[in-house]
């Protein structure tokens, strides 16, 4: 779950102190251990927690403190100390009189969806570059998702002890890679780092110590100031003014205030990203500069959020990031408080389902406890019980009046605003946050309890398990008669697995991991069912009719709910019949006709509805759309589609790229494009490949380039499945699990 560690009191701190910070990197840059650091030095923790030794605050879970100190390694199982963190861990510490609610998200890419929902309830990120690889494939995704809500970003060059760490290499590498201008505000200096805004010089194992003039670092610090001011200059046509027209370009005459002010305001608009760097495990006092970087030039929630007190005015808003389960509290839902006060004991309006939940108990977290406070404040992460229907995504407001009140006033603006929308529904008005987007599982397995016995344990922890993950999908083979768990890659399906057995006591049978195919259809069909209920002891036994139309869509999504095309003179279809008919419609398409996989990309039409008298069984309902769609899909045009995967290769320019280009080409790759990049050290391989044939892939490339080469991989979409490859793997399903 993800964890808050909180000062015994809850402290309100102004709009304008406040910082909703991330932490974000490639899997081992060191950003738990920079988190670490942050801690200690802000006065939250006794003592820095090393992860090789299991100590960390924000590597909370069991399994994340063991990978800490002991990482597999097939039969032989070395010991490899190479921490990985598995879920998002959110702690807070005052710094210069403000309060930074932290946010340490994962590096591993099974783990995006963490990372996903993590971002969109930030301000700015603080980027951890390992010094001795630059920016590397995890960095790319993770900033990607980043850059979606334009998040201001600071870049820490971390492992600067290392021998072959090279940080004007890694600074190239943020520039060329991530399309950023990078502005160094702290530079390496012999063996240690000089601050150039404050004017001292860090050794690696010494203290902060003040530039005295006439010395050969003072000449140093002199040599960055004015890089920096040059910098700045590229960017600000004001500050060019002042510094090489007013001040004659000497850096000496520019003030640090003026210096700061400026570089607050590229920050903000993301026109630049500050650097520092040092060695996190080495020295803990060169993450000092980030903590002032953040406090200095981030933005407040209220200066990146004004527009939705606009729109909400003083009225409570916010949005439910992230859910875990509590076993003497039940459900608890993290906020992020957007305007107006969450009080404890009041109710919320649940805009997303139109619905109020409560009375809800509010907490700010300590250590591994929960403590009750009155109130959180706009701006603040709050961690709630009560909402026992919210899920990840969902937007909370005061009441439907207030609700109704932030739609008229949305609709009133002459401009859209960012992550708002409204809606309408017969049940009244309202405006939603932009829900966090969960990436489509690609791997799937069977997952069976250690027992019958178990059997309802194991389905209520399965279900505890995808409310708080969304990015895991549960489905029945009704083929095969199994629970298939649907996941983002052998690490997230270890986590599952782990999390089953330590905290509901489940040792849990997982088959093999296996990839996630799609059934499509491929034309629009109209089907009609009819559902007698055998059983009844009425005279007249109850029926249900319906006619359905399938469509093929052009997005690759899985169906969501059905839609309504009924005659004028029909009867409106109540809520309740809709839900079951959509049920079954669900249930149906969880195994399509061709090999029993999910069919996605389709569109459920109800045409006609005809039932046998106004009371009528729900399950009923639910039995007729299944029997209809599954009968629908047995007569239509089907294909197979597979996932795709987005990959990019970087090597040394004067690496031979054919054996790739050979290796790729025969693995089905279709290439993009292969360019250099205008530093002309790397050349990137760009191509699409299927994930089927991903095994070994980065393995092999490192083999390839000599153990300089990076790969990238991404969800990329679904490709129909070529003949030959659709026959190999229908035998291979007849085979079962």
């Amino acid at each position: 779950m993800i964890r808050l560690i909180s000062r015994r009191f809850y402290s309100s701190h102004p709009q304008s102190k406040l910082r909703n910070i991330g932490v974000i990197a490639h899997v081992d840059a060191g950003k738990t251990t920079v988190t670490e650091r942050f801690l200690y030095l802000a006065g939250a923790i006794q003592n820095p927690g090393h992860v090789d030794k299991g100590t960390t605050v924000t590597d909370f879970l069991d399994i994340e403190r063991e990978r800490g100190s002991w990482k597999g390694g097939g039969a032989s199982n070395q010991r490899s100390f190479s921490g990985i963190t598995v879920q998002s861990a959110a702690v807070n510490l005052d710094w210069n009189g403000h309060r930074i609610n932290l946010i340490d998200t994962p590096g591993h890419v099974d783990f995006r969806v963490e990372v996903e929902r993590c971002v969109r309830v930030l301000d700015g990120i603080v980027v951890v570059i390992d010094g001795s690889a630059g920016v590397q494939p995890q960095t790319l995704t993770v900033w990607d998702q980043s850059s979606k809500f334009k998040l201001p970003a600071h870049f820490f060059i971390n492992k600067l002890d290392k021998k072959e760490a090279n940080f004007e290499r890694s600074v190239d590498s943020i520039e060329q890679k991530l399309g950023v201008k990078a502005v160094k505000t702290v530079v390496p200096l012999d063996d240690g780092v000089l601050d150039v805004l404050k004017g001292r010089h860090l050794k690696m194992d010494g203290e902060w110590s003040h530039v005295a003039t006439g010395t050969r670092e003072y000449d140093a610090l002199l040599e960055a100031k004015s890089d920096l001011c040059y910098s700045i200059s590229d960017h600000s046509q004001n500050f060019m003014t002042m510094f090489l027209d007013e001040n004659e370009g000497d850096p000496e005459k520019m003030s640090v205030e003026k210096i700061k002010e400026v570089l607050r305001e590229l920050t903000i608009s993301s026109k630049i990203a500050t650097v520092s760097c040092g060695s996190a495990i080495r020295n803990l006092h060169c993450v000092q500069p980030i903590l002032n970087s953040v406090v200095d030039f981030f933005p407040s929630p209220d200066l990146r959020n004004h527009e939705f007190q606009q729109v909400f005015h003083d009225d409570l808003s916010g949005l439910v990031f992230k859910i875990t389960h509590d076993k003497r509290r039940g459900q608890l839902s993290y906020i992020r408080i957007y305007t107006g006060r969450l009080q404890n004991n009041s109710n919320v309006f649940n805009t997303s389902q139109m619905t109020s939940e409560g009375p809800l108990k509010v907490f700010t977290p300590y250590a591994d406890e929960l403590k009750s406070v009155d109130h959180v404040d706009q701006g603040n992460i709050a961690v709630v019980s009560g909402l026992e229907n919210t899920v990840t995504g969902d937007t909370v407001m005061g009441s439907a009046a207030s609700a109704d009140r932030a739609f008229e006033t949305l609709k009133s603006l002459d401009h859209s605003v960012d992550l708002l929308q409204t809606k309408t529904s017969h049940e009244g008005r309202s405006v939603v946050f932009s829900g966090i987007e969960s990436p489509d599982a690609v791997f799937f397995c069977c997952i069976e309890p250690p027992s019958n016995r178990q059997q309802q344990q194991f389905n209520r922890a399965l279900e505890e398990l995808t409310q708080e993950d969304p990015s895991m999908k549960i489905r029945f083979d009704r083929d095969t008669g199994q629970t298939i768990v649907e996941t983002q890659g052998e690490l997230h399906l270890e986590a599952i697995k782990d999390r089953l057995k330590r905290n509901y006591k489940l040792d849990v049978f997982i088959g093999k991991l296996q990839v996630a195919y799609r059934e499509m259809l491929t034309e629009e069909l109209t089907h009609e069912a009819r559902v007698e209920d055998g059983l009844s002891e009425k005279k007249r036994p109850e029926f249900v009719q319906l006619t359905l139309r399938l469509e093929p869509t052009k997005t690759h999504v899985p169906f969501k709910k059905i839609e309504l095309d009924l005659p004028q003179t029909a009867k409106p279809t109540r809520l309740d019949w809709q839900k079951a008919i959509n049920e079954g419609c669900s249930n149906a398409l969880q195994n399509g006709p061709l090999a029993s996989y999910p069919v996605h990309a389709v569109r459920v039409v109800i045409t006609e509805c005809i039932v046998s008298g106004g009371k009528i069984n729900p399950a009923l309902l639910s039995a007729c759309a299944q029997k209809c769609v599954t009968e629908a899909l047995a007569k239509g045009e089907m294909v197979l589609t597979e996932p795709v995967m987005s990959i990019q290769i970087d090597v040394r320019s004067d690496e031979p790229t054919q054996p790739i280009l050979n290796e790729l080409t025969r693995r089905r790759a279709q290439f993009e494009h292969s360019d250099a990049h205008s530093s002309t050290e790397y050349r990137r391989i760009s191509a699409t490949l299927p994930l089927s044939e991903t095994e070994n892939l980065s393995k092999t490339v490192r083999t390839l380039t000599s153990g300089f080469g990076d790969i990238s991989v991404q969800f990329s979409g679904y490709q129909h499945v070529p003949d030959h490859e659709k026959n190999s793997i229908l035998q291979r399903r007849m085979g079962g699990f």
